[in-house]
């Protein structure tokens, strides 16, 4: 059917050329076409509307038609759409893609033209009628031809909004944002996102900007059924602000946090930086939140739209036993228990960086008794186990074996890096960062996450959800973290980056892959 329909693309093309370029002809010889009764060619091709400008309708129609007839012998040549995208990846659409964008026009002109006829000039020319009809006929053709690929037009027409969002966010907001301090941003931007998350009209703005939603997108993971596989990774909403404008932008999970039992203000400033070059964030924030029972008071009030978790460490101070540290824990996970906040999973984060007591819990013995105490508390709701990345497969595989052990649904990887030494950044950006406190996130972290994604896939199976995160910039870079094994991802860094359609261009690439 699809090739059917493709050699009809030509067919009519050809038809179009053949018909306007008569009256092209006939228009440069100065001749009227000859028309046959019932019909006055004269006073359509004579009448005011039959130029734009110096230029006649019948030329631009020849050019139309030129164009139509290139785009489809380039579709023919070539209808494995994957294939073709690839090839076409740097003009952001395919020749069918850009054909439809194109008949589109030239529908419109001729319903316009038609009109014209109708209820303005009152005759009817013969070629003209032929040209309306091709063109109607392309129209049709083109959007039967996408909806069979694409399951619906309106995905392109979607894709191209995110495209052109994409281009307004890296060239003109971007470059504005980076000229200011990283932190600053990022609480403006809470600020905002909070406030159009509380307004009906915000969100539908940024729905119709950025969401896309489709059944295909639906996964089921650890008994949790997420809108998609795209989440918004902890570290970006510490205190639970943005569960109005999550959705709406079109994450399909979502993670607050990472919230301690105690309040933490935050490690001394800088605690947010930039390396453009490298792609990479500095993070020093030390897990700056309000603390738990702040947060479960404001979040008692949330009714979430997707599926929304909380992300738990100790808090950030010094203690005089792993004992203490894990009754801080233990405490902050009875609190959420025990609270009424809708949440449907919960975080471990046993890898931040940036804390007093650096990172305790990724040793095998500490982590047994982690987990065994947290089996104890009988926790209600899946548990994923945030990983550090930094440390060697051997000792990766370790921690995988004890939390394989225990009551851990799912594994993250992974969290920040921090190898001073990592090639993945620029010399220049290692050299600046030696000078500086905190650790990256971003492409720095990719081929990291990406090995134990595999590792993890490999040799546990389906034990583990596992989730991927660090380094996705791109929709073929969530594709490769879920071809590894991943089934889901998280991105904050990609996000500020690439901008907020980034989620939005996953999906669709999602929808597209799996039509």
């Amino acid at each position: 059917m699809q090739v059917l329909l493709s050699l009809l693309l030509v067919s009519l093309s050809l038809i179009g050329i053949l018909d306007s370029g008569y009256i092209s002809w006939q228009e440069w010889q100065q001749i009227v076409p000859t028309c046959g009764s019932n019909f006055d060619c004269g006073s359509v091709l004579s009448s005011p509307w039959a130029h734009i400008g110096p230029l006649p309708v019948a030329y631009l129609g020849f050019m139309y038609y030129i164009t139509v007839f290139i785009l489809s012998l380039l579709h023919v040549f070539d209808l494995d759409q994957q294939a073709i995208s690839k090839k076409w990846r740097r003009f952001k659409a395919t020749p069918i893609e850009l054909l439809w964008l194109l008949t589109i026009f030239g529908f419109v002109f001729s319903i316009y033209l038609i009109s014209i006829m109708a209820f303005a000039i009152g005759e009817w020319c013969k070629y003209c009628l032929i040209s309306a009809a091709t063109s109607i006929s392309l129209f049709v053709i083109t959007t039967i031809y996408l909806k069979m690929s694409l399951q619906s037009p309106a995905f392109f027409i979607r894709s191209l909004l995110q495209k052109k969002l994409g281009i307004v966010y890296r060239y003109l907001l971007k470059p504005i944002f980076f000229l200011f301090d990283a932190e600053s941003v990022h609480t403006n931007m809470l600020n905002l996102g909070q406030f159009l998350g509380n307004s009906k009209l915000g969100k539908t703005l940024l729905s119709l900007c950025f969401s896309v939603k489709d059944p295909k997108l639906l996964t089921t993971q650890a008994g949790i059924n997420f809108p998609n596989k795209i989440g918004l990774s902890a570290g970006f909403d510490y205190n639970g602000q943005l569960s109005g404008a999550v959705p709406a932008v079109g994450f399909g999970w979502h993670t607050i946090g990472t919230v301690t039992l105690e309040s933490y203000g935050g490690n001394q400033k800088p605690r947010l930086g930039r390396f453009p070059d490298s792609k990479a964030l500095l993070v020093n924030k030390g897990l700056k939140n309000l603390g738990a029972k702040a947060i479960i008071t404001d979040l008692q009030k949330v009714r979430f739209e997707i599926p929304t978790g909380i992300s738990i460490a100790s808090t950030n101070k010094h203690f005089d036993s792993t004992r203490q540290q894990m009754l801080d824990i233990l405490q902050c996970f009875r609190l959420f228990e025990n609270s009424s906040v809708e949440h449907l999973y919960y975080e471990m984060n046993i890898s931040c960086p940036n804390t007093f007591e650096g990172e305790p819990f990724t040793t095998p013995d500490r982590l047994e008794l982690l987990l065994r105490a947290l089996d104890k508390l009988k926790i209600s709701k899946p548990i994923f186990l945030k990983m550090p990345i930094d440390q060697n497969e051997q000792e990766t595989r370790t921690l995988l074996i004890v939390a394989a052990k225990h009551k851990v649904a799912g594994v993250i990887f992974g969290n920040l890096s921090k190898n001073k030494q990592n090639t993945a950044m620029t010399s220049a950006d290692r050299k600046h960062w030696k000078m500086l406190r905190g650790n990256v996130s971003g492409k720095p972290t990719w081929k990291q996450s990406n090995k134990y994604i595999a590792l993890t896939k490999k040799e546990f199976g389906n034990r583990f959800v596992i989730v991927g995160t660090g380094g996705i910039f791109t929709p073929e870079d969530a594709a490769e973290k879920i071809r590894l094994g991943a089934d889901l991802v998280q991105l904050i860094t990609g996000m500020v980056f690439e901008g907020p359609q980034l989620i939005g261009e996953i999906n669709l690439e999602q929808c597209y892959n799996t039509r």
